[in-house]
């Protein structure tokens, strides 16, 4: 999971809780970190991505832009192992979303969807999930897609254990079983090669108006993980159509990129 490049701000989790990054150089230099998590960089190191990127900046200038980082602790300071001179730098928080244009059509229907919820136990359950979700993002401009799919990956990994079949038609016939089963919705198959799925009656948006993007980042999180657990390969899973873009469906495409 990468930063957005059109994030006005982007939001990361550290020890201190939530931070807000505007400034494009720490933008770049916590992204730098976050692509070389396991080793770190040093100074010359992140002196060289960005010459290298035609974005050059001085070494006392990606000085004062660390120390920042550091303040925050967002980053962390440590020693090279193998000389204890030499400094790496290392990313101490987790990215977490980006900002955008706040939903204001979205908060607007907040109130509207709950007074059509209540009423049906179900129905209303699905209401709170998306008033909460929504008037989030909506009312704070904090884009919840990026947590919602790696929640959605632990979800899928459990949903993935209690698929018993092992190749495809199988697994498909299963999965659309299981949405049935918890009200999630109702699953088609449109098509194996590649694997496109269509859904309709989503619990996650179909309460949802037009909002021009696609909402169900949870899911695809979801089938990304139940496809790489039972297939034990990496999978890649995108929402194409969606009721938050005026469909009155939610598709989703399944690749295997290595395949």
């Amino acid at each position: 999971m990468t930063p957005s490049k059109r994030a006005s701000f982007e939001v990361y989790f550290s020890e201190d809780g939530l931070r807000q990054v505007s400034n494009p150089v720490r933008m770049k230099i916590l992204e730098m970190l976050q692509e070389n998590y396991d080793e770190g960089l040093e100074l010359k190191d992140i002196y060289l991505l960005f010459e290298n990127s035609g974005q050059r900046k001085s070494k006392s200038t990606l000085w004062e832009h660390l120390k920042i980082l550091i303040d925050k602790k967002l980053v962390i300071e440590r020693s090279h192992p193998d000389d204890k001179r030499r400094k790496l730098f290392i990313l101490n928080s987790k990215f977490v979303g980006t900002t955008e244009m706040p939903m204001a059509e979205v908060s607007e229907q907040l109130s509207v969807i709950i007074q059509e919820s209540i009423g049906d136990p179900l129905t209303f359950a699905n209401g709170l999930f998306c008033a909460v979700r929504f008037g989030i993002e909506g009312l704070t401009n904090f884009n919840l897609s990026p947590v919602l799919r790696e929640i959605g990956r632990t979800i899928g990994k459990e949903i993935a254990s209690t698929l018993l079949g092992e190749n495809l038609d199988v697994i498909l016939k299963d999965l659309s079983k299981f949405w049935e089963l918890h009200k999630l919705g109702h699953v088609e198959v449109v098509s194996k090669a590649p694997i496109t799925l269509v859904v309709t009656e989503c619990y996650e948006c179909s309460m949802m108006p037009n909002v021009g993007k696609c909402l169900c980042a949870q899911d695809e999180g979801i089938l990304e993980a139940v496809f790489e657990t039972k297939f034990k390969k990496s999978c890649k899973v995108e929402e194409i159509e969606c009721y938050g873009t005026g469909h009155s469906h939610c598709k989703f495409n399944i690749t295997f990129p290595l395949l």
